[in-house]
C-alpha cells in the first residue's frame, strides 16, 4: 500500500485519568474542614423502554434507576465532578476537531497556552509514551515528492527535528515517514509515538532516554496539545543528543509562535495527476502479473501495450482531470486509482460511469455495507445483526471495540423486533472475534492504517472517517420505521454506567446533533428537548453537545442559537441549566459578550447555584482564548452585591486553578501568570482566594490548590512565582485565615517539603 494513500486520522487516547479528589490530609484546625461543593450529575433513565427492547433488558435498565426527585420537582443537587476530566474527554474524543486559544500577557503581547498538568497523586502526569513500529511497505511503497522536498530533508538532517503543518488530506504524515526514512538507520527503522491520556510532546521531553534510540525516526501527531518554539528547542535538544530524528505534523494551530521558525513548514499536497498516475502505473502493471483474460476468454491480451494505452486514455481523460480537483485528500486521488485499476479491461464509454462510481462512493459503500437486500449468511445469521453491528462501528468509528461491542449488542436488540425475530431467537452475535465477519474489509482501515493510528487497544476505524457521515444519512433515510428506536438506542448509551462512559457519551450526543441535520425539529423534539428538561446532569450535557454539533456540521447555527436562548429564559430550572452548560461549548463563542452577560442572568437565580454549570462554561471560555473577557467578568462577580454570583466566580477560579501555562512549563499556573502580567488579575486572585479559603464548601479545595502552586514555585525558573506568593499572601490570609494558614505550612507542607523555599518566605510574610 502507499504511505501516502492511508493518512489516518489523528490518534486518540482510549481513557481518562480520574480527577485528583483532593489531596488528603490538608484540612485545617478542627471545624475548618471545607466541604465539597453540591455539584453533581445524576443519571436517571428515561419513563418508558423504547419499543423492542426485551423484558430483561428493561428490567434490568429499571433496577437501576434513580427516582428519586429534586426538591419540588427540581433537578437534584449534582455529584462532584472534574471540569478537568469534562473538557479533557469533550477534546479527545469529539468529532470537532479544535484548538486552545492563546493567552495574551500583558501589554508585551507575549501569549502562551494553557494546559492541565496534574494527576491524581498531585504530580505532573508520567504516562509512558509508547511506539508502533511501521511495517516496510509502509514507508517504501508509492511516494510522490511533494514541493520543496530537498529543503525538508535537508532541515531534518541539520536539526534532527522538524514540524509540518498542514490540511488533513496533503499526506503530510506520508512525507514525514518519507523524510524520516532518509536519515534513520537502519533505514526502516521509523516508529509512531503516542501517549493514552496525555501531551504525547511533553512525554518525550520527560522520557527521552526511555523512548528516543540512535538514529531512529519517530513521527508524532501534535493533536489538541500545542507545541511552542520552546518546546522545539527543547526536543531539538534532547533529539541531537540522543542522535535521533522526530518529525512533527499537525495543524497550523497546533504550534503557536513559530511562523518564522525555520524548522517549520507548511506541507503542501503532491499534485493530485502525478498521484494518480503513478498509484494507477503500480496497480495496473500487478494486474498484468496476475490476469490470465487472454487464456480464459481468447479476449485482447493483457500485455504492456495494452496497459500502456490504458494509462495513456485514462490520464488524458479532460473529464477525469477535472474530476481530480474534486478529491478531498491524497487518499481520494489514490481510491480513484484504484477505481479505475480494477476497470481496466472496461470499454472506453464506460470511463464517465467508473468516474461517477467514485464520486459517490462513500454513499455507494454505505449503502452495500448496510445490507438492505441481504439474505441470510451461511451460518444462518440474520442480516440484521450484521446491518446493526456495521452502524455502531461507523457511529463509534476511532472508539475501542468494546465500545462497539457493547452498544452494537443494545442496537440489534432493539432492532431486531421490528425484523420479526422474537426475543426467544436473539442471540449475542457481538464477540470480537466475529467483528471481521461483521464487518467487511473494504469498511475497514488497512492494517497499515491502523497501526498509523496507534490501535493498540483495538478500535474501531473506518477506511474513511467521512463514511460515519454517509452511514448516518443512510440509516436514518433507510430505515424509517426504525427512527424513533434508533434515537431510544442512543439514550440508552447516554444513561449507561461503565469505564468510558464519558466518550460514549460525547459521540452520542454529537450524532443526534449530525441527525439534526436530517429532521430538525423531529429530532429536537424526541430526544435533544427531553434531554434538555431532564433531571439527570448528564443527558442536559449531551444536550448542549448535541446542539454544538448541529450549529457547527448542519447549518443550522441561528435555530440552534434561537433554542438556547429560549432555555435561558425559560422559568424551567433544568432548562436553564442545560443553557447554562451550551454556553460552555462553540455556541458560547459566536458573541462572547452577550454569553458572559447571560451567564452573569443566570447565575444570580438561586436554583442555578447547586450546579456547576456556569462556572465550568465560564472557566471553557477561558481556555478557549477569551481571556480578557472572562477575567473583566469575573472581576464583576466577585464584587457583585449578590449572594450567588460570588460562589460561582470562586468555582470558576477553583476550575482553572489546575491549568498551568503550558506543557512545558507545568509548575507555573496559568492564573499566577496572569497575576504577574497585571495588577487587576493579581487583585482579583486575592479576592476570589480569600473567598474560597473562607467559605466552607470550597476551603478544602482552594487549601489543596496552595498546596500545589506553592512548592511548585521552588524551581529555578520561577523565582517570579515565589515573590508573588510572598507579596500576596498577608492580603489573602486574613483575619482567621491567618492561622489556619500557620497551621497549613508549619503542620502539613513544610513536612511534606522540607527545603521549600517558598513556603518559609510565605510563612515569614503571614
Amino acid at each position: 500500500m502507499s504511505d501516502q494513500a492511508e493518512e489516518g486520522p489523528a490518534p486518540g487516547p482510549s481513557e481518562i485519568p480520574q480527577p485528583d479528589p483532593g489531596t488528603p490530609g490538608t484540612t485545617g484546625p478542627a471545624g475548618e474542614a471545607g466541604g465539597q461543593e453540591p455539584i453533581a450529575d445524576r443519571d436517571v433513565a428515561p419513563a418508558a423502554d423504547p419499543p423492542g427492547l426485551p423484558a430483561e433488558q428493561g428490567r434490568r435498565r429499571a433496577a437501576g434507576k434513580d427516582s428519586s426527585p429534586g426538591t419540588d420537582g427540581a433537578p437534584a443537587p449534582e455529584q462532584p465532578v472534574s471540569f478537568e476530566e469534562s473538557s479533557a474527554v469533550r477534546e479527545q474524543h469529539s468529532l470537532l476537531k479544535s484548538n486552545r486559544g492563546a493567552v495574551n500577557l500583558g501589554p508585551t503581547g507575549h501569549a502562551v497556552y494553557i494546559e492541565s498538568m496534574y494527576s491524581g497523586d498531585g504530580g505532573p502526569q508520567k504516562t509512558k509514551v509508547q511506539k508502533v513500529s511501521f511495517p516496510e511497505d509502509v514507508v517504501t511503497a508509492i511516494y510522490v515528492d511533494v514541493p520543496g522536498q530537498a529543503e525538508l530533508e535537508g532541515c531534518l538532517e541539520q536539526h534532527h527535528v522538524m514540524v509540518l503543518y498542514g490540511e488533513e488530506g496533503t499526506g503530510r504524515r506520508a512525507t514525514a515517514t518519507r523524510i524520516l526514512t532518509q536519515q534513520s538507520r537502519p533505514r526502516y527503522e521509523i516508529s509512531a509515538l503516542y501517549r493514552e491520556d496525555a501531551d504525547v510532546i511533553q512525554g518525550v521531553c520527560d522520557q527521552a532516554e526511555d523512548v528516543l534510540e540512535r538514529k531512529h525516526g519517530y513521527l508524532v501527531e501534535a493533536g489538541a496539545w500545542p507545541v511552542t518554539a520552546n518546546t522545539l528547542d527543547r526536543l531539538a535538544q534532547l533529539a541531537v543528543g540522543a542522535d535521533a530524528y522526530l518529525v512533527i505534523t499537525g495543524s497550523q494551530s497546533s504550534f503557536p509562535g513559530t511562523a518564522d521558525d525555520d524548522r517549520v513548514f507548511e506541507h503542501t499536497r503532491p499534485d493530485s495527476l502525478e498521484v494518480l498516475e503513478a498509484h494507477l502505473k503500480a496497480l495496473v502493471t500487478r494486474h498484468r502479473h496476475h490476469c490470465r483474460r487472454d487464456e480464459e476468454d481468447g479476449g485482447p491480451r493483457c500485455d504492456a501495450d495494452h496497459v500502456t494505452r490504458f494509462l495513456d486514455r485514462v490520464t488524458g481523460d479532460e473529464q477525469l482531470r477535472s474530476t481530480l480537483g474534486l478529491a478531498r485528500s491524497v487518499t481520494g486521488v489514490v481510491q480513484l486509482a484504484r477505481v479505475l485499476a480494477e476497470n481496466i479491461h472496461a470499454p472506453d464509454e464506460d470511463l464517465g460511469d467508473v468516474i461517477g462510481r467514485w464520486r459517490d462512493w462513500l454513499r455507494l459503500l454505505a449503502r452495500e455495507m448496510l445490507g438492505l437486500d441481504a439474505r441470510r449468511d451461511d451460518n444462518g445469521a440474520p442480516a440484521p445483526h450484521h446491518q446493526a453491528f456495521r452502524i455502531t462501528y461507523a457511529f463509534f468509528n476511532g472508539h475501542p471495540l468494546s465500545d462497539v461491542v457493547e452498544a452494537g449488542d443494545l442496537l440489534s436488540q432493539i432492532m431486531l423486533p421490528h425484523f420479526g425475530i422474537a426475543e426467544d431467537d436473539m442471540v449475542n452475535h457481538m464477540a470480537e472475534q466475529n467483528i471481521h465477519r461483521l464487518v467487511p474489509q473494504e469498511m475497514r482501515a488497512s492494517e497499515a492504517a491502523a497501526a498509523d493510528t496507534r490501535n493498540t487497544f483495538r478500535r474501531a476505524l473506518l477506511v474513511h472517517d467521512e463514511l460515519l457521515h454517509s452511514m448516518l444519512e443512510n440509516t436514518w433515510d433507510a430505515y424509517g420505521r426504525l427512527r424513533i428506536p434508533l434515537l431510544d438506542w442512543l439514550d440508552l448509551l447516554v444513561g449507561g454506567r461503565g469505564p468510558g462512559r464519558e466518550r460514549v457519551r460525547v459521540r452520542v450526543a454529537q450524532l443526534v446533533g449530525l441527525l439534526m441535520g436530517h429532521d430538525f425539529d423531529f429530532v429536537y423534539q424526541r430526544r435533544v428537548g427531553p434531554w434538555a428538561r431532564s433531571d439527570s446532569g448528564v443527558r442536559r450535557v449531551c444536550a448542549a453537545l448535541a446542539l454544538e454539533m448541529a450549529a457547527a456540521e448542519t447549518g443550522a447555527a441561528d435555530r440552534v442559537a434561537s433554542r438556547v436562548q429560549d432555555w435561558a429564559r425559560s422559568p424551567g430550572v433544568a432548562l436553564q441549566d442545560s443553557a447554562a452548560r451550551a454556553y460552555g461549548t462553540s455556541i458560547g463563542l459566536r458573541d462572547v459578550p452577550a454569553t458572559l452577560t447571560e451567564l452573569g442572568r443566570l447565575g444570580r437565580k438561586p436554583d442555578q447555584v447547586v450546579f456547576s454549570s456556569i462556572a465550568f462554561s465560564t472557566a471553557w471560555l477561558f481556555l478557549a482564548g477569551r481571556v480578557e473577557e472572562v477575567m473583566a467578568e469575573l472581576d464583576r462577580w466577585a464584587t457583585a452585591r449578590d449572594e450567588y454570583l460570588p460562589r460561582h466566580a470562586v468555582r470558576t477560579m477553583l476550575a482553572l486553578g489546575r491549568y498551568t501555562v503550558s506543557a512545558d512549563r507545568p509548575g507555573r499556573p496559568a492564573l499566577a501568570e496572569l497575576a504577574l502580567a497585571d495588577d487587576r488579575h493579581a487583585e482579583l486572585l486575592v479576592t476570589l482566594l480569600n473567598r474560597a479559603l473562607i467559605t466552607g464548601e470550597t476551603s478544602t479545595r482552594a487549601w489543596n490548590l496552595l498546596a500545589r502552586w506553592l512548592p511548585a514555585a521552588d524551581a529555578e525558573d520561577n523565582e517570579d512565582l515565589a515573590k508573588l506568593y510572598e507579596f500576596l499572601a498577608p492580603r489573602i490570609f486574613t483575619g482567621p485565615l491567618k492561622g489556619r494558614a500557620r497551621f497549613h505550612l508549619n503542620q502539613v507542607w513544610l513536612p511534606r517539603h522540607k527545603d521549600s523555599t517558598t513556603l518559609r518566605r510565605v510563612l515569614a510574610a503571614i
